[in-house]
C-alpha cells in the first residue's frame, strides 16, 4: 500500500513538472514588449528588413511605414538616425491598461552604434499596443 501511494505521488509529480515546463516554453515563445521593441529596431538597423518592420507594427503605423520602400529610407526620414551597426537596449517601461482588451506600453529604447568609425548614443521613446495577444509598435513619441 505504501509503494502504491509513492507511485501515485511520483506520477502526479512527474506530470505536474512536465505540464509546467510546456507552459513556460509557450510563454517564452511569445514575444514580450521589450523583445518586440528590440526586434523592431534590429530590423531597421541591423537586418534592414522593411517587411519585418511592418510585421511588428500596428495597422496605423504600418500605413506610415509603407510610404518608405527601404528600412534605410525609413530610418533616415522618420527616425532621423543612421548607424552602420548598433546595439539596442530597452529602458524604463510604463504600462497603461485601458480596458480588458487594450493595453499599451510606453518604452525608451537606447542605441549605441557606429557610423563612419565614430560611436554615437541616442534614444527613442515608442508606444506599443497589445493586439490579439501580440505586442506591436504603434507610434514614435517625442524624446521629452
Amino acid at each position: 500500500m505504501e509503494n502504491l501511494k509513492k507511485s501515485y505521488l511520483f506520477i502526479i509529480l512527474f506530470f505536474s513538472i512536465t505540464f509546467a515546463g510546456c507552459n513556460s516554453e509557450k510563454k517564452e515563445a511569445e514575444l514580450n514588449e521589450k523583445k518586440v521593441a528590440i526586434a523592431f529596431f534590429d530590423a531597421v538597423y541591423n537586418s534592414k528588413d522593411i517587411n519585418k518592420i511592418r510585421k511588428l507594427s500596428s495597422e496605423d503605423f504600418k500605413k506610415k511605414i509603407s510610404q518608405y520602400k527601404t528600412a534605410k529610407h525609413f530610418s533616415r526620414r522618420v527616425l532621423n538616425m543612421q548607424f552602420d551597426s548598433v546595439n539596442i537596449e530597452t529602458a524604463a517601461a510604463n504600462t497603461q491598461i485601458i480596458d480588458d482588451f487594450n493595453v499599451q506600453v510606453t518604452m525608451t529604447v537606447l542605441f549605441t552604434g557606429q557610423r563612419n568609425g565614430s560611436t554615437f548614443k541616442d534614444y527613442k521613446r515608442i508606444r506599443l499596443v497589445k493586439k490579439d495577444n501580440a505586442w506591436l509598435v504603434d507610434k514614435l513619441l517625442d524624446n521629452s
